[in-house]
Formats: structure tokens, C-alpha cells, sequence
């Protein structure tokens, strides 16, 4: 083929491209004001209980990044926010912050920093087939568990938690069939007005339905308010006592055959093969 020939080849062959290419979503923008609960300058994160967001997601209290880093220089607990938060499809982060400084700080419960070996508290749920049960029941296997509500709408959060776990159980089911069968697995939600036995059976087959079809090692379970607020305390999530509101940091954790707290997973950095690893080397 002559020169002449392959240039307008090429021409044509990058033309054809750019018109099939997809253009980037745009970024979805929706007004956000709430209150500091916490300053994190180590993640670079706000913990913000915000109000409802009309469209989104109703009001809950979680971490936030934020584009503005020298907000950190300033912004205190019990300050007033208001900003934009922007749904970017490469992560959520708050921008257009103005900060308004207020007299008090916020009124939350003293958080318990779960440790290794730390002995894990009963806990009594209700799962996505209507039946109670004990955690103690399942005493005797390794039991991975993290905390979630069906309508968080951040990737970053409940949603990249799930998929992680869908990953764990999908590598174990394939690669290491008899783990997979002792390995129990809960999803955690402290929505209990929401997250019905209904709602989280939907919720759990759009994850565990190709991999566990029938819950026998992923189980998606809710329980009273009280009984969640002093289980997610334990795993180190403040409860905000006049919203009365769980603070939605991400908390993951393996706990042994023995009932104790094998590894915990902060935040939402860690892989699927970070958990698979240490469930391994048990």
C-alpha cells in the first residue's frame, strides 16, 4: 500500500472513532447545606450531617470530600456548610463551600475504636427473609460484616461496599470453593424504617443472586434502632444524638471463628483481595 493511500486511511480510521466515541457524562450538581460534625485532615474528608437532598438521597450524616482544600484550614465542628455536591462518575466530592462559624459544636455519642481481638457484641437482626437471628449463631465461621442503606446513592459508598463484597464471594466461589462454603457474610443497614426483609431481599439479589441465590452465606439484615445504634457504636460509628442520626463512615470488619475482630477495613480504599488474603492466612 503507496503512502497516498494509507494517509487518508488513517484520516478516516480516527474520524470513525472520535464520531463512535461517547461523550463523558456530565457531572450532576445538587445543592447541599448541613453541619460539620467532624474535620478529617488525614482522608481529607468533611463529616457533614446534611439535610435531605430533593432528587438524591434524604438526610444522613457521612464523609465528604471536598475540591477546596484550604476549607481545612478553617472549618470546625458545629460549623454551618452550604455547597454543591457534584456527582462526578469518577467520585463525589463537595464544591462552591461556604462555611458559616457557629457557637456550638456537634452533640454526639463517644465513639469506641474497635481493635483486633476486641470480643464483638451480640447483635440481634431480622434478615432479608423475615427471620431473626444471633449473631452468636454463627460462632464457629468467619463472618465478614459492613454497615449500608439501600438508597445510598454515592458510589463511593454502600454501593462500592456491596460490590466489593460481591467480588469476595465471586473469587471464593470460584477459586476457593470450601472458604466460600464457611465464610458467612452480612450487610449491615441502619435504615430499619426502610430497609424492610422486602426491600432488602431486592437489594441483596442485585448483588449476591448469581453468586448466593438464596442467602446461604450473604445474608442482608436490619434490626431495631436501639439494637443498631449500640452495634454500630461498637464498630467505632458515632450516633448523633439530637438528629439521631448513625454517622455513615465506612466500617468493614472480619471477624474470626472465635467471635473476636480479626481485621478492620476503613474507609473505602481497601481491595477484595485484601480481605481474601487475610481470610487465608487465618
Amino acid at each position: 500500500m503507496s503512502r497516498k493511500t494509507l494517509i487518508p486511511l488513517v484520516i478516516l480510521v480516527i474520524l470513525f472513532a472520535a464520531c463512535h466515541s461517547k461523550p463523558k457524562p456530565e457531572p450532576r450538581r445538587y445543592d447541599f447545606d448541613g453541619k460539620i460534625v467532624s474535620v478529617n485532615t488525614g482522608p481529607k474528608t468533611l463529616t457533614i450531617s446534611h439535610k435531605d437532598i430533593p432528587g438524591l438521597m434524604k438526610g444522613m450524616t457521612m464523609d465528604f470530600a471536598v475540591k477546596n482544600q484550604n476549607v481545612f484550614s478553617y472549618a470546625k465542628p458545629g460549623d454551618h456548610i452550604s455547597a454543591v455536591l457534584v456527582m462526578d462518575p469518577e467520585g463525589e466530592y463537595l464544591d462552591d463551600i461556604a462555611i458559616t462559624e457557629t457557637s456550638s459544636a456537634s452533640d454526639t455519642s463517644s465513639v469506641h475504636l474497635p481493635q483486633v481481638g476486641d470480643q464483638v457484641p451480640e447483635f440481634i437482626y431480622t434478615n432479608q427473609n423475615g427471620r431473626r437471628e444471633k449473631l452468636s449463631t454463627l460462632r464457629g465461621k468467619p463472618v465478614l460484616l459492613t454497615f449500608i442503606y439501600t438508597r445510598c446513592p454515592l458510589p463511593d459508598y454502600c454501593i462500592r461496599m456491596s460490590s466489593n463484597f460481591a467480588d469476595i464471594e465471586k473469587q471464593l466461589k470460584q477459586n476457593d470453593p470450601t472458604l466460600f462454603d464457611k465464610l458467612q457474610v452480612l450487610s449491615v443497614s441502619f435504615d430499619s424504617e426502610n430497609d424492610t426483609p422486602k426491600v432488602l431481599k431486592e437489594y441483596g439479589r442485585n448483588y449476591a443472586g448469581q453468586i448466593d441465590p438464596n442467602f446461604t452465606h450473604w445474608q442482608f439484615v436490619s434490626s431495631t434502632p436501639d439494637e443498631t445504634q449500640k452495634f454500630a457504636n461498637f464498630f467505632g460509628l458515632s450516633y448523633l444524638k439530637q438528629e439521631k442520626q448513625i454517622v455513615h463512615s465506612l466500617r468493614t470488619a472480619l471477624i474470626g471463628p472465635d467471635g473476636k475482630i480479626a481485621a478492620i477495613y476503613n474507609g473505602n480504599q481497601w481491595k477484595p483481595a485484601d480481605v481474601i488474603g487475610d481470610l487465608k492466612g487465618m
